[in-house]
């Protein structure tokens, strides 16, 4: 497995975030495919963003009824529930980074 510091990850997408967006040609839709795409994202950026919101979302969810549960006010339950939430979105996100890493090197060894 390929290490690579997360913070080094979180800047670059930073960076890439505030760069200019490029605007996504407009496709139509027609028939079930206008059915399956009742939001349809603007752009994969716009997809990444909103998946990687969602995926912090969780781990802060996570910590707080963690919290709760120290407190007393919360159940073991909810905090089995939350944790394993947790963990899934981690591995998940662990795994898109190690085929986005993989995916890059495919393409720097190819012969231009």
């Amino acid at each position: 497995m390929i290490e690579m510091p997360i913070g080094r990850v979180a800047a670059a997408y930073a960076a890439h975030k505030t760069a200019a967006p490029v605007p996504a040609a407009p496709v139509k839709a027609t028939g079930t495919e206008a059915a399956e795409a009742a939001a349809p994202e603007s752009s994969f950026g716009a997809f990444l963003d909103r998946q990687v919101t969602q995926a912090v979302d969780t781990l802060k969810e996570s910590e707080r009824v963690s919290l709760a549960a120290v407190a007393g006010k919360a159940s073991a339950q909810d905090v089995v529930r939350s944790v394993m939430a947790a963990e899934m979105t981690v591995q998940t996100v662990v795994a898109i980074r190690d085929r986005m890493v993989q995916a890059y090197q495919d393409i720097m060894r190819m012969a231009v």
